[in-house]
């Protein structure tokens, strides 16, 4: 890639890197969820969050496989214009929000509310 003379183009490929070191360092921090529900003891809790886990690990399954049919279609297109990466981040980050919704709609459905 090149501009004007035959000067490389860093530029745009600088800014791509930085943003997807922006999203590494972003994504790195967690925080401990605790489901709690009115008379649940600590094995109904696990029981319900294993059901819910697997409803939210279907869902990212089908969101991944969604994902690859359109990496199949488009992955070329966003190779060639040097933005694969970002697309492909962009698109892994809204499997995993979903599921994560899924998981939450699940468990609220089921009485349960967020602590921490």
């Amino acid at each position: 890639m090149t501009d004007r003379g035959d000067r490389p183009c860093w530029r745009p490929r600088a800014a791509i890197l930085g943003f997807l070191l922006l999203m590494a360092c972003t994504s790195a921090t967690t925080t401990t969820t605790r489901w709690v529900k009115m008379g649940a003891n600590d094995q109904t809790i696990s029981r319900e969050l294993r059901d819910c886990n697997a409803q939210a690990n279907a869902a990212l399954a089908n969101e991944q496989g969604i994902n690859a049919d359109i990496n199949a279609t488009l992955g070329r297109n966003w190779q060639l214009g040097g933005t694969q990466g970002v697309e492909t981040q962009a698109l892994r980050e809204q499997a995993t929000g979903y599921a994560d919704q899924v998981l939450n709609n699940c468990m609220r459905a089921k009485g349960f509310t967020k602590e921490g």
